[in-house]
């Protein structure tokens, strides 16, 4: 046991966890957490001295096991296909921990994948499969707790394998189960392959399709049928309906699951690492990304930056020298794992991360810490949840910081969207030319957040959501802007022709009656802080503006009861025995 199982791989409550420690608990029945578990094996040969190789040999063998229920492939001689010339793929094998919502181990997972990645002549046209958009699922889950819907969610157990494929790969018999001479000719859309996401895509849209629902024309991840949506991602499955409309839904499942290997049915909690937090009585839904905020703050090279705001208000500038490969690399994965926060629950980083993104090629110290700041920001604040329903009708906002950038003097800009005062849109980002005045700085600001508004009232209208005024009302903090898109006789002085043409869309809209521009002071301006940092007095007010509150079951489990912390030491106890 020394020789193979020692060495320490996690710990616990600062006690060191080796790999003895970890058979132990698993013989005695208990499910390690996930700081005690041993990284996960990176390739099949490293089965043999893993504490969890056995567990993952047996999840090999399920997984093989539901390959051959479905006809996956067909095995064939090697000879055969080597007389012809046509590529053989290889494959791999990939290792995940499946965990409760306490991060302790329920099963060790096992997947089989094609090395897409080897195929030849395939382009991107060939494979691009739509995703569901993180505004539509916030739109959905803000429509879900205006109305008090029903959430339930699925998942289609080896989704892509229910797909079959639509020409011939050739695939290497995998790792740990080979026939001499023998190689496999794929008949399902496997993991891996370039093609299976839109494969799968079109099998289950299909499908969907045969029991009466209909696409949502402008997101193609969204179908509805009377009052009923089903919305995904992948193999993640929603379903959002009344409560009057349940034998309805029901029958829908049933008829899915004749086709595919649904789980799940529970109600709403996690959704593409989201934790969704549902109070039904004030008719709100929290999104929170505590967990992720926990995973990430890793990156972080230092530990000793406090901050009340992510940024601080001067402005970074490019790093005088080259940076080393290695110091590029963390510094992208850092503002990559940011990337995803910020356009997905929490906008009170957007503005930062986008400052932060323009120095990806050659970052330097300074901008390592400010990246820092926002990862120990976002930590410190893991707290706080993204707030969807509670109100009425749908608020815009848009704004502009003029010629901010000292290095090419162009201007930041930013807008929020709130439906039923929620935030279920937002952007921070700096405009693609020189404006020469605040107003056109404002104009081109007001033009993104238009485009943007219209998308999304022609995909209300198309989930048959009537707001109160057919028209669409944004708010902006320039009175000239306003002025030159909705008087009459207003011209805009400019040379520049590519703002001209905006301004004449602007007012376009406006004298259709499709949009209306408000005036707002800039103290109650939502999308102020999506185009600069503000300072620690101003940024409690914007965290209120946005919606991000403290989420009451983040904060209970950060202060686990007696009971269970003396729960998790009885066991850590007994796996040191």
């Amino acid at each position: 046991m020394a020789g193979t199982q020692a060495g320490k791989v996690g710990e616990y409550r600062g006690v060191a966890m080796d790999k003895a420690a970890i058979v132990r608990m698993l013989a005695k029945g208990l499910k390690p957490h996930r700081s005690q578990l041993p990284p996960l094996p990176t390739c099949r040969t490293k089965l043999e001295d893993h504490p969890m190789g056995e567990l993952f040999k047996e999840a090999e063998q399920s997984h093989l096991a539901s390959h051959h229920q479905m006809n996956s492939w067909t095995e064939i001689p090697i000879k055969k296909i080597k007389q012809t010339g046509q590529q053989i793929l290889d494959c791999m094998w990939v290792y995940t921990y499946k965990l409760d919502k306490h991060h302790r181990l329920l099963k060790c997972k096992a997947r089989l994948v094609v090395r897409g990645d080897q195929q030849r002549n395939i382009t991107s046209q060939d494979t691009y499969a739509a995703t569901l958009a993180s505004r539509s699922f916030r739109m959905l889950t803000a429509i879900a707790a205006k109305y008090d819907l029903e959430l339930k969610q699925y998942d289609v157990t080896n989704a892509f394998v229910h797909a079959t494929i639509d020409r011939e790969v050739f695939m290497r018999m995998p790792r740990g189960h080979q026939k001499p001479g023998t190689i496999l000719k794929l008949n399902k859309a496997l993991y891996g392959l370039r093609i299976s996401p839109l494969l799968w895509q079109k099998e289950f849209t299909s499908t969907l399709k045969e029991l009466g629902f209909q696409e949502v024309p402008h997101e193609p991840c969204c179908l509805i049928k009377g009052g009923i949506i089903i919305f995904f991602y992948v193999d993640d499955i929603i379903l959002a309906y009344h409560k009057d409309m349940e034998q309805s839904a029901q029958q829908a499942i049933a008829r899915l699951q004749e086709k595919y290997l649904f789980t799940g049915g529970n109600d709403l909690q996690w959704f593409l690492g989201v934790e969704i937090i549902r109070d039904r009585k004030s008719r709100t839904i929290q999104l929170s990304q505590a967990a992720y905020a926990d995973k990430i703050s890793r990156l972080a090279d230092r530990t000793d930056i406090r901050h009340d705001t992510p940024m601080a208000t001067a402005e970074l500038l490019p790093r005088d020298g080259l940076a080393c490969p290695s110091e590029i690399n963390k510094y992208q994965r850092k503002i990559g794992s940011l990337l995803f926060a910020a356009v997905t629950t929490r906008p009170d980083i957007a503005f930062a991360t986008s400052r932060l993104a323009r120095f990806l090629s050659n970052p330097g110290l300074e901008h390592h810490n400010a990246a820092d700041r926002v990862l120990l920001y976002l930590l410190a604040t893991k707290h706080l949840a993204l707030q969807l329903g509670g109100g009425t009708g749908l608020q815009i906002a848009s704004d502009a910081s003029f010629a901010d950038n000292t290095l090419d003097r162009k201007s930041s800009q930013g807008y929020a969207i709130k439906l039923f005062n929620g935030l279920i849109a937002w952007k921070a980002n700096k405009q693609d030319t020189v404006t020469t005045s605040t107003t056109e700085a404002e104009l081109l600001a007001l033009s993104q957040v238009a485009k943007e508004a219209l998308f999304l009232s022609r995909l209300l209208k198309e989930l048959n959501i009537q707001l109160d005024t057919p028209s669409i009302t944004i708010q902006c903090d320039n009175k000239q802007t306003i002025r030159l898109v909705t008087e009459e006789v207003s011209k805009l002085q400019t040379k520049l022709r590519h703002v001209d043409i905006h301004n004449h869309w602007i007012r376009q809209e406006v004298s259709t009656g499709r949009i209306s521009v408000e005036y707002i002071p800039t103290a109650d301006m939502i999308a102020d802080g999506l185009t600069k940092s503000l300072p620690p007095n101003k940024w409690p007010e914007f965290l209120e503006q946005l919606g991000l509150v403290p989420a009451k079951e983040i904060l209970a489990r950060n202060s686990a009861p007696l009971e269970e912390i003396q729960e998790k030491l009885e066991n850590l106890v007994v796996s040191l025995e």
